[in-house]
């Protein structure tokens, strides 16, 4: 009888213990937001035509927020429930998601591709996952939450999810380098390919400096034209790819910085995983001179006015954003044509509510009909009415409208500014990336 007693006990005790193995498994992931705002794990699928079915609210028969979303490859999709603290945001989320492996070796960022609306305050949002580590049968999901003042921290909480894609691919296999590819007359060669570095990347707060988000890619290259060493291409962009079907695509975070040799160097965001044998890194180089007269158009005697940063990202052009009345700025000042391309030039501003230490910061909008495609890409140069040089932060846009931001205007009164339109060349490297 007491061996019968003690059998049953433990037979209780294991169907407890698969009990709570299986809540465990199945119980909600929830991660809550500094705001309020509660987010639910509420569905992964995979392929190219995702449905999530919808949810069922308290006291309802039929799922409300049926939605469907339609992908170019087989990849995952993440649905997440946001409950907003407060009135309904249905649409806005402040927060990003990083894709991280279970080594936490590296990751990737994306953002909402589509939501679906439940009830007042509630709503459903789809993430598509282009890359996550393919290989392993789990992805870690976290979520960066931006604040007002624009900074970003990691949520305390994480989402494990299980892959339900294929787990065997092929290997590609790096070249050694150094490497020389070539795009006509240019000549490329890849001399360092490094990840894991230490950057500025979401810097400060109190997220890890060891959390792979604030780190990069950092890649040097060689360029020669024609037999010549040419320091006017620099690598703007890279899309980085892998065998497993993963793909990246970002511009360069930091640029502008050279190695030991004096090349040119560039840091971004993100790669993808070093256990991967190989990536392939397309390079996108572009000019930075010696543009012929086909592709420029100069402008002189561009007016500056007085604004914020919201009015340079705000104003000029009534076809975007919102036009900023009696600011003088949303008239065009200038208009010409460069290789086919209808250009505007809008007046100047010189930001007044910010200077982030850099003295006098400015900007300068300019609209582009039709948009630039193709791999060209837009140049400014821009000298004050001295002639003295202005630096920049770069040109940044799309869709039509370009802004260059200046470093430092200074007391300048007019910009001198020459556009140029010119056409990028691409090199594609097959590398080993070593890890620091």
């Amino acid at each position: 009888m007491k061996k019968i007693i003690l059998c049953c006990a433990g037979l209780i005790l294991l169907a407890g213990i698969v009990a709570a193995a299986m809540y465990w498994e199945l119980r909600p992931q929830v991660i809550t937001l500094k705001d309020g705002t509660k987010l639910t794990l509420v569905g992964v699928t995979y392929g190219t035509h995702h449905v999530f079915k919808g949810l069922r609210a308290p006291g309802s028969f039929t799922p409300h927020g049926r939605t469907t979303l339609n992908t170019s490859n087989d990849t995952v999709v993440v649905w997440i429930e946001a409950q907003h603290k407060g009135e309904n945001r249905f649409g806005y989320n402040n927060y990003q998601l990083f894709v991280y492996d279970p080594e936490n070796t590296a990751c990737v960022s994306t953002w909402q591709t589509t939501s679906k609306h439940i009830k007042a305050g509630t709503d459903v949002q789809a993430f598509t996952l282009n890359a996550y580590p393919r290989r392993d049968s789990k992805i870690i999901v976290r979520i960066g939450s931006w604040g007002n003042g624009g900074g970003m921290k990691l949520a305390k909480g994480e989402f494990v999810v299980s892959n339900p894609g294929p787990r065997s691919f092929t290997e590609w296999q790096p070249d050694p380098m150094p490497d020389t590819q070539s795009d006509g007359d240019l000549d490329v060669t890849l001399t360092k390919c490094v990840m894991g570095g230490r950057g500025f990347f979401f810097g400060g707060g109190d997220n890890s400096a060891k959390d792979p988000m604030h780190k990069g890619v950092q890649v040097a290259f060689h360029t020669v034209q024609n037999g010549t060493v040419a320091t006017n291409w620099q690598p703007v962009a890279v899309e980085t790819s892998d065998a497993t079907g993963n793909k990246t695509a970002m511009s360069s975070w930091s640029n502008g910085q050279h190695d030991t040799n004096n090349d040119p160097m560039l840091t971004y965001q993100w790669g993808l995983w070093p256990s991967e044998p190989a990536w392939k890194l397309r390079v996108e180089m572009s000019r930075t001179s010696g543009f012929t007269e086909a592709e420029t158009w100069a402008v002189g005697s561009v007016p500056i006015h007085k604004g914020s940063w919201q009015d340079l990202w705000n104003s000029p052009g009534m076809r975007f954003g919102r036009a900023q009345r009696n600011s003088g700025t949303n008239s065009a000042f200038a208009q010409g044509m460069i290789n086919g391309y209808h250009i505007s030039v809008f007046p100047a501003l010189q930001i007044t509510d910010q200077n982030w230490g850099q003295g006098h910061p400015g900007g300068l909008h300019v609209e582009v009909d039709p948009d630039i495609t193709n791999g060209y890409r837009l140049t400014m140069l821009a000298t004050n009415e001295r002639g003295r040089n202005l630096q920049t932060w770069g040109t940044s846009g799309g869709g039509g409208r370009y802004i260059t931001q200046f470093q430092d205007l200074g007391d300048t009164k007019s910009l001198n500014v020459t556009i140029a339109i010119h056409k990028s060349r691409f090199v594609e490297f097959t590398v080993k990336p070593t890890t620091q």
